[in-house]
């Protein structure tokens, strides 16, 4: 049965200024594409590809009606904006949100190109884009991928740094539990759960862990927040081998703290405003 949301396909890192960002991540141990250019959306973005899902930097690279949000976001510092759903199709996930009462914009059509054997393709997307009246924090859109086989591609899975996927996104929210009726819009009902104070959303694969800002700064020592409010603060990577990637990281001079033998943590100064967690699950 096809499925308007099947899960988390990549993240959305915004960065304002996509050239120390890309040297940032490349620092991180990560194997960073090439840049992509988006002509229609005005942007510029770098691609950590893993297995089954991804995350990019994307950086503003021509002022555009399909950027504005974007560059007003931009003004408070850069870091994780949006998770980009994956779904069975573009056209279906619209109906399923318009009949959720998530008021989406008509699909999206674009593409970038990408150089594959010494050939230039194009991949392809069709995104569903949800308004800011009905964002739970952080911004969802589905990504449909017309042309997966132009951006999953297993060489660009192998990363210095060993990181295999994401494990889940950190958003922190003042009242967590507020954002359960809206959660179960996008991934069905019985899809959120209580965690203490806190709230995890079960997306269909990786979560989405909300805490309050207290809670957060207990989780996560030594680590300040980017922005005041609530907004999206931290990506988890997986990683099959931690202490080959903590012994990467002290080779390359990056700052990070280690709370407990299971993590490790880079702090926004080190990773273009996101905060990074590394583990190994």
């Amino acid at each position: 049965m096809k499925q308007p949301v099947k899960g988390l396909d990549h993240v959305v890192v915004m960065v304002d200024g996509i050239d120390a960002a890309e040297a940032a991540y490349t620092r991180l141990g990560f194997q960073v594409q090439p840049r992509g250019f988006h002509k229609k959306l005005g942007t510029a973005n770098h691609l950590m590809i893993f297995d089954n899902d991804y995350f990019e930097i994307l950086g503003i690279v021509e002022d555009t009606e399909f950027n504005a949000e974007r560059r007003e976001w931009l003004k408070a510092g850069g870091g994780l904006a949006n998770v980009a759903l994956a779904t069975d199709g573009a056209d279906l996930a619209f109906e399923a949100f318009k009949a959720a009462g998530l008021n989406p914009d008509e699909p999206l059509s674009f593409d970038r190109a990408v150089e594959i054997d010494g050939k230039t393709e194009l991949a392809k997307f069709r995104t569903v884009r949800v308004p800011k009246t009905n964002m739970p924090v952080v911004g969802f859109f589905v990504c449909d991928h017309i042309t997966p086989q132009f951006v999953y591609r297993p060489e660009w899975a192998k990363h210095p740094n060993g990181a295999r996927g994401i494990l889940g996104v950190t958003v922190i929210a003042e009242q967590p539990a507020k954002w359960a009726p809206e959660l179960e819009k996008y991934f069905g009902e019985g899809s959120t759960k209580r965690q203490g104070e806190g709230l995890v959303a079960n997306t269909g694969t990786q979560p989405i862990h909300y805490l309050s800002r207290k809670d957060y700064l207990a989780r996560y020592p030594g680590i300040t927040p980017v922005r005041s409010g609530d907004h999206p603060a931290l990506l988890s990577v997986r990683v099959e081998n931690l202490a080959a990637c903590e012994a990467l990281l002290q080779n390359n001079g990056v700052k990070f703290l280690k709370p407990d033998s299971g993590r490790l943590i880079v702090p926004p100064s080190e990773a273009a405003h996101l905060t990074l967690e590394f583990a190994e699950r």
